[in-house]
Order: C-alpha cells, then structure tokens, then sequence
C-alpha cells in the first residue's frame, strides 16, 4: 500500500476506502499512510481506534503547522 500511496495525490473514492486493507477488528492497517486521502464522510466510518489515530495525526499536523508560523 505504501508505494501505491507514494504517488497519489487525489482522496479516496468509496470504493478504495472500503477496499484499504484492515486488521481483523476492522482497523486500517496503514493508516498513516492511508491518513491524508481519507475524506471528512470516510472518517465518521472508521472504527473507534481509527478514529482516534486520526486525531493523534490531527493533533502532530498542527504541532508541525505551528513551528513554521
């Protein structure tokens, strides 16, 4: 997944989101590298620990965003 993402540069369409592949509790596996293409309607269809890796990811973005203002 990662070389695939290297490249793009466009959100997920539903059906990438849905075929992104995920653990056995349903939790994207890459979700780092998955975190940027992911669209605000395909987050509220994460699951709960998705979720919050998503804020985590949120919260380090705007940490970076700061040192540079």
């Amino acid at each position: 997944m990662t070389n695939y993402l290297s490249t793009r540069t466009k959100n997920f369409t539903m059906a990438e989101f849905r075929a992104i592949p995920r653990n056995s509790d349903g939790d994207i596996i890459d979700l780092f590298d998955a975190y940027p293409f992911i669209t605000g309607m395909q987050r509220l269809l994460l699951t709960g620990d998705d979720w919050s890796r998503m804020d985590e990811y949120d919260e380090e973005v705007r940490c970076m965003m700061e040192e540079f203002y």
